[in-house]
């Protein structure tokens, strides 16, 4: 079978079968919300930062597959050399699949890993996982979306679930009354410790260095977490990030000293307005809060998709609270409300579960051994 695939040298250029597959496959998916040949093209590049330490390589069987390969020296996923793969489209069909993961596999394996996880795409600052179920609804940006038959086709290539994720869904007005008297239970304790503030723009922006420490804090102990510098956390995670999160609903909360105890980052669901079925739909990279939110239609969706509490504040029931703020301050201005893309492992997830029972989508990653 006539394929590409070979250790990737980011001053080369994608191949046009590589960025032009996933328009193929999903050509009559009346939910895809695209991809931006662009940003892939800029990801494989010398712009991207992430090549200083890393190697990734390529591989794609024109008009059948395509798969990436990603190897950080020194990276360890339980004690050992972890490898991910990545940007996986396909058709359904496993021997072009074989093909890839075995080639894969054996360059993983030169670069000293002896564990393959994914999907990821670089780090898990970009997308990853696999979508299992709820594929009737489509999904909302930064959801896993893939055909259904992408969870069979890794089985059969000998991968098993590593980590599942769970994202619930609920009607804001029936959840309210609930979530106030969760809120009672917690509040008295954090007002002696905490105050809550809208998260803005701008004050993501203005506080970015001290996000960055934030971050690394909160999140470093998460599977397969990717520490970045700060140069790539500007880049990722500066003015473009901050201008399409939702003001009204994310949640700043400080110390009473003035630091950052904790964020609670909620989204519109930008999805109905990205559709690529749609005679003009809406490109990410023009995707914000203050020019979308209000073209968007009913019902909409608020996505309560990233939130942290620092290591000095967890005594505090502070992400409950957190939770419950951006639900109060979700009514009157969302109709449905989710919890993202949550480990179902994760004890953050207790709040989400306990309100979120309208419906649920599940995700997964996948790993084997080399």
């Amino acid at each position: 079978m006539t394929g590409i695939m070979t250790s990737w040298n980011p001053s080369a250029v994608l191949p046009d079968a590589f960025l032009d597959l996933p328009a193929r496959i999903y050509a009559n998916d009346p939910f895809w919300l695209g991809e931006d040949p662009a940003s892939v093209r800029q990801q494989f590049s010398a712009l991207n930062p992430w090549f200083d330490e890393g190697q990734a390589w390529v591989g794609v069987v024109p008009g059948k597959a395509r798969l990436a390969g990603f190897v950080v020296p020194g990276q360890l996923v339980d004690g050992e050399q972890a490898a991910f793969f990545g940007f996986w489209e396909t058709i359904n069909e496993l021997e072009a699949n074989l093909q890839l993961f075995d080639e894969l596999k054996s360059w993983a394996r030169v670069h000293g890993a002896t564990r393959l996880y994914g999907p990821i795409n670089f780090t898990t600052f970009g997308a990853n996982r696999v979508r299992l179920d709820g594929f009737e609804h489509g999904a909302f940006p930064g959801e896993p979306w893939n055909p259904d038959y992408y969870p069979v086709l890794l089985e059969q290539l000998g991968l098993d679930i590593r980590y599942r994720y769970i994202s619930t869904f609920a009607k804001v007005d029936e959840i309210i009354p609930p979530v106030k008297r969760d809120y009672l239970r917690v509040k008295p304790q954090l007002e002696q410790a905490i105050r809550f503030k809208p998260m803005t723009a701008d004050y993501w922006v203005d506080h970015l260095d001290e996000l960055y420490g934030f971050v690394g804090q909160v999140f470093g102990a998460n599977f397969a977490y990717t520490p970045i510098s700060l140069e790539t956390f500007r880049q990722v995670c500066g003015p473009d990030f901050a201008r399409k999160f939702c003001p009204q609903t994310s949640v700043l909360a400080e110390s009473l000293d003035g630091r950052i105890a904790g964020f609670f980052l909620v989204y519109p669901d930008y999805g109905p307005l990205m559709r690529q079925t749609l005679p003009a739909p809406l490109p990410t990279a023009l995707v914000d809060y203050d020019s979308c939110a209000a073209l968007l239609p009913q019902p909409r969706l608020a996505l309560a998709k990233t939130g942290g509490v620092h290591p000095d504040f967890r005594t505090f029931g502070l992400f409950t609270a957190m939770s419950c703020e951006l639900t109060l301050r979700a009514e009157g201005v969302y109709d449905e409300i989710a919890g993202a893309l949550v480990r179902e492992d994760n004890a953050s997830l207790n709040f989400a579960a306990r309100h979120g029972t309208a419906r649920h989508h599940h995700y997964a990653l996948f790993g084997t051994p080399l």
